[in-house]
């Protein structure tokens, strides 16, 4: 009787518990929003170029919101992207090192003001 009792105790507790951790499960959307956020693929439309690195004899990369992408193969990301030694194209649209463009609205932000960085010779 005592063993009974304490079963019944042990099944509520865990039922009480189970019902705190919420939903273990995720649909579909929400798996592919957590595989983009661990991989550091952006889930909006705005880009930011973070820099450019041109190779000689290789493929150039871009870094776009802290991620290095190429041109060739075509990022599964950005396809569009078309890499120039001071900006980059994503959809037609030029992005200077430094800025961020909302690529549906056109806004652009840029991090630094105009000639806050000064190169001496």
């Amino acid at each position: 009787m005592i063993k009974l009792l304490l079963i019944n105790i042990l099944l509520f507790c865990s039922c009480a518990q189970a019902e705190t951790l919420g939903t273990l499960f995720y649909s579909p959307a929400e798996r592919a929003a957590l595989v983009a956020a661990r991989s550091g693929i952006a889930q909006t439309a705005i880009y930011t170029l973070n820099g450019i690195t041109l190779r000689g004899a290789g493929k150039s990369v871009a870094w776009i919101n802290g991620r290095a992408v190429t041109q060739v193969p075509p990022d599964p990301v950005i396809p569009t992207l078309v890499i120039h030694p001071d900006h980059v194209l994503i959809e037609g649209k030029v992005i200077k090192v430094g800025e961020s463009l909302d690529i549906n609205s056109g806004q652009r932000t840029l991090r630094l003001p105009e000639k806050a960085v000064r190169v001496k010779p």
